[in-house]
């Protein structure tokens, strides 16, 4: 009697912690990112996210064909979509126009918040409430916001306008960011900084080394004051994958 009494309670206990990790996993948030991203990555955020590669677009240029910037904006908690991104949210609110492979039109979506500013361009879709416009079309790809009051950026332009808002940005030129053809080999074209991390809950993933970032310096300075972790990967070059966009299991 007393060891069927044990084996009971192991069961309950086995239950009872199954049910935590049952319930953790649901309560994972999602998170949408170019379906090109590295084992080692993809080991690593799927600790924090339900991890969702995003397929690669026929109706942009290859390089960018897999980033989340291009197809999506995220604005507080509300995520803004392109009608031809490949996945959708019943929770997504589309946009007006479709991305197309010619600049200026695969950078409609492609803006960000930064505390109560959106920045974008003049060819930031109208879904999309800019309030402050900045020349650089591709800006969120040029941008990582590394507080409500702050951010890192490789675009010179970009850095003068935010300080005027009394935003803290810090100007770093980098050309040691790289971007991906379809099938995964280096690009000859280059990459941004924005596109090749992820921030949220205080940590900031870089997608790479960041030994391998010719600023190393400055990029670390900036993120040591604003209490950010950072994650990074040893010994991979740095990739940008268009970021990544967060939001809520459903």
């Amino acid at each position: 009697m007393e060891s069927r009494s044990k084996i009971i309670c192991i069961a309950s206990e086995l239950k009872f912690y199954l049910n935590i990790i049952i319930e953790s996993n649901y309560m994972k948030r999602n998170l949408i990112i170019d379906e090109r991203i590295r084992k080692e990555e993809y080991e690593c955020l799927k600790e924090f996210f339900n991890v969702q590669k995003l397929p690669l677009s026929k109706d942009v240029y290859d390089e960018i064909s897999g980033h989340s910037d291009i197809f999506y904006c995220q604005l507080n908690n509300e995520v803004i979509c392109a009608p031809n991104s490949n996945i959708k949210n019943q929770n997504f609110k589309k946009g007006y126009r479709k991305v197309e492979k010619e600049y200026p039109n695969d950078v409609l979506y492609n803006a960000c918040q930064i505390g109560k500013y959106i920045i974008g361009s003049k060819y930031t879709d109208k879904s999309i409430p800019v309030d402050i416009q900045v020349r650089q079309g591709y800006t969120k790809c040029s941008i990582v916001v590394t507080s409500e009051k702050s951010c890192i950026t490789t675009d010179e332009w970009i850095a003068k306008k935010l300080i005027l808002y009394g935003i803290d940005a810090l100007y770093m030129s980098e050309n040691n960011i790289n971007l991906l053809d379809r099938y995964s080999n280096i690009s000859p074209i280059k990459g941004f900084i924005g596109g090749a991390t992820l921030v949220f809950d205080n940590k900031l993933f870089l997608f790479g080394d960041v030994d391998n970032l010719s600023n190393k310096q400055k990029f670390m300075k900036h993120i040591n004051k604003y209490n950010l972790e950072l994650v990074h990967f040893n010994g991979l070059d740095i990739f940008d994958y268009g970021g990544g966009v967060i939001y809520p299991k459903t």
